[in-house]
């Protein structure tokens, strides 16, 4: 394998094709690992890795009652829930609700009529960095009080916080920038091929960073330097998962791909979409969303398992607490990981329970029990879209 300080020379950018030996893992101590103990969601896909898993946490099983219903606007990615605070980017803007009564505190850009907040914050030690605007900036996430500010010449595709909080990982353009958390200082930045659209996964020695290209990187953390690129046969507009040494992305040709921690393609799974909400890795599954079906399958193989309609075309990222599943769709459902009864892939009674809370249910996340949902609802003025906070029934 050619050494890792070649990958970003000034003649070209090697890739890595074909299948190699790999180790294989644990899915359910990699997720769990990877996931950490964090009941809150303080970032894309609950953590830097975005398993979009809560192991540590707990959440409705029989059914939802509601808490609160606020309007939202246009809904650009999930809830980021931190104590007892909600930020919800919206398009034009980034809001500060209270989790408890969902009145706004504050917001980060209140003046700006355009849409260009797309990705949701990442919260750390009391700090929500916030991308959108052609900016990053770092917020006290009490006060709102503006601590830091940096532009950038492209657009931004969110930020993820290293390990332990060593560095700010912010996409803008074909870019991927390291940031001192707490001056917004460039520490390095690294130039790929292709639009990055998503935030990068982390997962010390690796940042990783999909493309709308349809490759997928791995540089080095503390310098930029590149480790390996791999090239998939269409774009890719999903946030890349890590859990142990696999990297989970899915891709507009229609699969679900597993990279092992060389790059090597592991291997490939149709879902008939492209996963572009997010996937899931817990217990030894991957639960992807193909645009109108969540599947799960094997995380060592890719063996499909079970696949669950959900009523609607959209993006239906799954969320994972303890041993239920939660997506979105035409309702809520809380599915069990087996995926019910049935012959095939195709199961029956795979719910605990499922909810109709408004006509579209979307973007979800999960905080200290409850869950968060981003949902369209019929009002005699037409559609509207909402923010609301479901707790156990």
């Amino acid at each position: 394998m050619p050494s890792r300080r070649s990958f970003l020379a000034s003649a070209g950018v090697a890739t890595i094709a074909g299948v190699a030996g790999c180790q294989t893992d644990s899915g359910y101590d990699d997720a769990a690992d990877a996931a950490g103990d964090d009941t809150d969601w303080p970032t894309t896909g609950h953590d830097r890795q975005h398993t979009r898993y809560v192991p540590a946490g707990s959440g409705p099983r029989s059914g939802v009652t509601e808490r609160w219903r606020v309007a939202s606007g246009l809904v650009t990615a999930e809830p980021v829930v931190v104590g007892d605070t909600v930020l919800a980017t919206v398009g034009s803007d980034m809001v500060a609700l209270d989790a408890e009564s969902g009145e706004k505190r504050w917001s980060a850009d209140p003046e700006n009529q355009g849409a260009s907040y797309w990705a949701a914050p990442s919260v750390y030690d009391g700090t929500a960095y916030v991308t959108g605007d052609g900016r990053a900036r770092a917020f006290d996430i009490e006060s709102g009080e503006q601590q830091w500010s940096r532009e950038f010449e492209s657009p931004t595709a969110g930020s993820t916080v290293g390990y332990e909080g060593s560095g700010l990982f912010v996409a803008a353009g074909e870019t991927v920038y390291r940031l001192d958390r707490e001056t917004g200082e460039i520490a390095w930045q690294r130039r790929l091929f292709g639009q990055i659209r998503q935030p990068v996964a982390v997962r010390p020695p690796f940042v990783v960073a999909v493309t709308e290209g349809g490759d997928v990187y791995a540089l080095d953390e503390s310098d930029g330097d590149g480790y390996w690129r791999t090239g998939l046969p269409d774009a890719v507009q999903c946030t890349p998962t890590m859990a142990g040494r696999r990297i989970f992305v899915g891709c507009f040709d229609g699969n679900l791909y597993a990279l092992g921690h060389r790059g090597q393609r592991e291997w490939r799974t149709e879902i008939g979409g492209f996963a572009k909400g997010g996937i899931g890795v817990a217990d030894g599954a991957v639960y992807a969303d193909g645009g109108r079906e969540l599947h799960a399958v094997g995380v060592e193989s890719g063996d499909r398992r079970w696949r669950v309609d959900l009523g609607t075309t959209g993006d239906h990222a799954p969320v994972i607490v303890g041993d239920t599943v939660y997506v979105g769709g035409d309702r809520l459902r809380a599915l069990r990981p087996g995926g019910g009864v049935g012959v095939g892939d195709v199961r029956v009674e795979a719910a605990r329970f499922t909810a109709t809370i408004g006509r579209y249910v979307g973007q979800l996340s999960a905080a200290n029990g409850s869950l968060y949902a981003h949902v369209t609802e019929e009002t005699a003025e037409g559609k509207r879209n909402v923010l609301v906070r479901l707790d156990p029934e």
